[in-house]
């Protein structure tokens, strides 16, 4: 297999218009899945039955809960999906627009609409998902190698679902390759997918995955492209990397809590209560300042990745849109409701529509469900030494963990950026502080008011 980098094709590249997407391409992403289903056994039936606590990160898009989700899986008193829900909602057709919700948002009634096979199809992914990362010198035995290829499969067909993928042969290429690795080599083993998919003629690329810019650069990928990397998704990139991971197990759902960390979820508390029905249910409420969150979600709407939802009818959003043809197609981060009134709105109004969105709905969610909550403000998690740990002793607190060794260290020390535009720092907005300010309109203020960001001097 080379290992010679190659650029990131166009999309009016040669190798792009050889691919041919079937009329109905989620039908023919669920007949390659289920190659991998009879290999991938979950770890526990009846899983989300069996969930006895759950905690729920509600936040804005770009409010920080990747980077806190991440830092909590240093716990080992937590449980966690490898990355967000959302792929296995829109497997089973609970993603805008299959739902018919008309956005993100989602109740009760629509599980309860689900057809019984794919009510239990969801349950079986999500059993097969949950778990605790596992240490990476662990993955070259052959049972754990063998479940880590799975899974780097699984992954890579969902993220290229356009794509006449075989799983099980990619399964079997990352066995070998595996098997070669050094400990914690799972990312490389996909770059070396990556390539092999490229030299097949196949428009894959490692820059819809959130590796290191330098790294990519480095090894010859080139630049990225800003187009979609694919004309429908399922996962939204940045694309996800399996890692060396151990499933959870019955004890695990009975004994420890299971973490959900998605900013669409804001809209979905009530069917979340639905899918976990005898968990204990808590919400943390993540907030941040909306200049901070505002500069976040611009970044996004302007980077390569973060596509989330392929509109039916072009959009006109301005300073979006002409950044690039394939713009006008894909709306970025949740969809909240009433977001067809922003589809000609220039793009800060849009972010600052996100953000109140997304802290309104956890606002009249709280308000009117009694609910297990806490309000945490990300500004905390990223300030100075004391400040941060007491943050984190109020959360393990609250959740009745301990805050071990290994949470401890993680807290200190930080970890890499996750889904990150650029390393999160106090104060960045200020850069833009003169195009930020135009977003911050009455209702903005009203909301950051309510939150407790009175003063926008005091904002970082």
């Amino acid at each position: 297999m080379t290992r010679t980098g190659h650029p990131h094709p166009a999309p009016s590249a040669g190798r792009a218009s050889a691919v041919t997407v079937p009329p109905d391409p989620t039908s023919s992403l669920h007949e390659r899945l289920a190659a991998l289903r009879g290999e991938r056994t979950p770890a526990v039936e009846d899983f989300t039955a069996r969930v006895r606590s759950l905690l729920v990160i509600a936040s804005s898009s770009r409010g920080g809960s990747s980077m806190l989700a991440e830092t909590l899986r240093a716990s080992p008193d937590l449980v966690h999906l490898q990355a967000e829900i959302n792929p296995f909602l829109r497997l089973a057709g609970l993603g805008h627009p299959d739902s018919g919700a008309g956005s993100d948002r989602l109740d009760a009634g629509h599980l309860e609409a689900l057809p019984a096979a794919t009510r239990a199809l969801l349950d079986e992914e999500l059993a097969r998902d949950a778990g605790t990362p596992a240490d990476p010198a662990d993955t070259t035995g052959s049972a754990d190698a063998g479940q880590l290829a799975l899974d780097i499969a699984w992954r890579l067909t969902v993220q290229w679902p356009h794509l006449p993928l075989d799983p099980l042969e990619l399964a079997r290429r990352a066995r070998d390759l595996l098997a070669a690795a050094p400990p914690g080599g799972s990312a490389a083993v996909t770059l070396e997918l990556l390539r092999h998919l490229y030299d097949q003629g196949l428009p894959v690329s490692p820059w819809y995955y959130d590796l290191p810019p330098d790294l990519l650069r480095r090894d010859g990928f080139g630049s990225p492209g800003a187009q979609s990397p694919a004309p429908f998704l399922v996962e939204e990139p940045p694309f996800v990397l399996a890692r060396p991971w151990r499933r959870a197990g019955p004890a695990d759902l009975r004994e420890r809590t299971l973490v959900v960390k998605t900013p669409s979820n804001a809209y979905r508390l009530d069917f979340l209560r639905a899918l976990f029905p005898n968990a204990r249910i808590r919400v943390l409420h993540l907030t941040r300042n909306p200049a901070a969150a505002i500069n976040g979600l611009l970044d996004g709407w302007l980077h390569h990745g973060f596509h989330a939802h392929r509109m039916p009818t072009p959009l006109a959003i301005t300073d979006y849109v002409e950044q690039c043809p394939d713009n006008q197609w894909w709306w970025k981060f949740d969809l909240p409701p009433g977001w067809q009134e922003y589809t000609t709105a220039p793009l800060l109004n849009v972010c600052a529509f996100q953000w109140r969105s997304s802290h309104q709905a956890v606002l009249d969610h709280l308000g009117t469900v009694r609910t297990d909550s806490l309000t945490l403000r990300f500004e905390d998690l990223i300030a100075g030494p004391e400040r941060r740990a007491a943050a984190y002793r109020r959360l393990t607190h609250w959740l009745g963990i301990p805050l071990g060794e290994a949470l401890l260290r993680s807290i200190e020390h930080g970890i890499a950026p996750v889904a990150a535009t650029a390393r999160p720092r106090a104060g960045r907005w200020q850069a833009r502080a003169d195009l930020i300010t135009r977003a911050l309109d009455a209702p903005t203020f009203h909301l950051a008011d309510r939150l407790g960001y009175t003063d926008p001097a005091h904002w970082i």
